[in-house]
């Protein structure tokens, strides 16, 4: 795009701008005035298309009468970043409801288009996803990991050669939001672009006999040190029960918040007026979610039924909020993501709601955020990330500080 707004030049007078000199000048140069008073304090005055207004600028210099001869400089409308990801979808589609088609409605929303002119991040930052595994088979997922362990044995030690393979499909969900192959034409984008992941395995593989099986604190406590002992920059914790703060995660929060390495955690999913633990724990950026009623048109966005409030909530990011589990709507859901082996679901994408998706776009944001900013501590991108959000209820006690908004988060790092 030029440099410059074609057909106009402004000259700054050095007197009153009648001098013989300028009106030879100006007929050399084909130049017309269109306005003599402006509140900039120069004349514009307009020149052929086809003349350069640099060079034209530079000929009227020296002329007696012209104190400064200069051409407008032009800027754009900054319309953002749109990955080529095939089912990241359009912001139209955001206007008009129920929406059968993929889109990503979740980056819109948080600005994420505008936030990546700022910074696609750096491939030397690492978000550490502490779930259920991640799918090596998925290429959007798996491309990004640089290092992997497994605590699932309940006592805290790292259970060496137990396979990584995503069985439940959370985990390569979470970290397909946090940081998905972007701009790479297949499926999703995820928020942090160029980020990398550590995958940390921190729930036990599902049986017939208890499909659902619960990380113990103690893994989870392990698995944050594990992190930040490699490299980790964010840590993501899209888990959690009712109960307060347990002293070994507690302590480990602390301690990786300490070696600067911030902790995004999912604030629970009770419809409760208090956050979930590990969420409560002091120094943890605790994340509930938000979700569009498209009910109306055009689809309003509102704080999840189910999501986690109350004192220690940090902010909300979307998490969606379907009215039942046969619902095709994707603006009801956050799309990214699954693992091929997943026991329910199966596919390489699927429809998914819950605070455990708000959390990595925070975690994603944070993390971009440490690539724009260096050494910015875990406190500091709190503080950032909650002065700089939008107001989706009037300030309800629902939202926290607000949702995330990922441009001026960045734009304020």
């Amino acid at each position: 795009m030029p440099s410059y707004v074609r057909g106009k030049i402004a000259i700054r007078y050095a007197g009153a701008g009648t001098e013989p000199e300028i009106a030879q000048a100006m007929t050399r140069v084909r130049a017309r005035i269109l306005s003599a008073q402006t509140p900039s304090g120069y004349a514009i005055y307009s020149i052929p298309d086809s003349s350069d207004p640099n060079a034209v600028a530079a000929a009227l210099r020296g002329t007696r009468g012209i104190a400064e001869a200069r051409p407008l400089e032009a800027r754009y409308p900054q319309a953002g970043i749109i990955p080529n990801d095939a089912d990241f979808g359009t912001a139209s589609q955001l206007l008009v409801g129920p929406q059968l088609a993929p889109v990503q409605w979740d980056m819109y929303v948080t600005d994420m288009p505008d936030a990546w002119t700022v910074t696609e991040g750096l491939p030397t930052v690492l978000i550490a996803v502490l779930d259920t595994g991640y799918d090596q088979n998925n290429i959007d997922v798996c491309q990004k990991v640089v290092g992997s362990a497994v605590f699932d044995l309940g006592g805290g030690a790292q259970d060496f050669g137990a396979p990584l393979q995503d069985i439940q499909g959370h985990g390569t969900n979470v970290s397909g939001i946090a940081a998905s192959s972007t701009n790479n034409v297949t499926r999703y984008a995820g928020v942090g672009w160029n980020i990398q992941l550590l995958e940390v395995r921190i729930f036990p593989q599902p049986t017939p006999r208890d499909p659902n099986p619960g990380a113990s604190n103690f893994d989870i406590a392990a698995g944050i040190k594990w992190a930040v002992a490699n490299g980790a920059n964010v840590i993501n914790l899209s888990v959690g029960s009712p109960g307060t703060c347990d002293t070994a995660e507690g302590n480990a929060i602390a301690a990786a918040v300490a070696a600067g390495v911030t902790v995004v955690v999912a604030s629970g999913n009770e419809s409760a007026s208090s956050v979930d633990t590990p969420g409560d724990c002091p120094f943890a950026i605790a994340v509930g979610a938000s979700a569009l009623d498209d009910s109306v048109t055009p689809p309003v966005e509102k704080i999840a039924h189910y999501s986690n409030y109350g004192t220690g909530l940090a902010l909300v990011a979307p998490g969606g909020d379907p009215p039942n589990a046969s619902s095709k709507d994707y603006l009801q859901w956050i799309t990214n993501n699954w693992s091929t082996t997943a026991l329910k679901f199966p596919g390489t994408g699927v429809f998914i709601a819950g605070t455990s998706q708000a959390a990595p776009h925070v975690a994603g944001v944070a993390a971009l955020m440490v690539s724009k900013r260096p050494g910015i501590t875990p406190g500091q991108i709190k503080l950032i990330l909650q002065q700089h959000v939008d107001d989706i209820c009037s300030g309800c006690a629902q939202e926290g500080a607000g949702r995330l908004n990922a441009f001026k988060a960045l734009s304020n790092t």
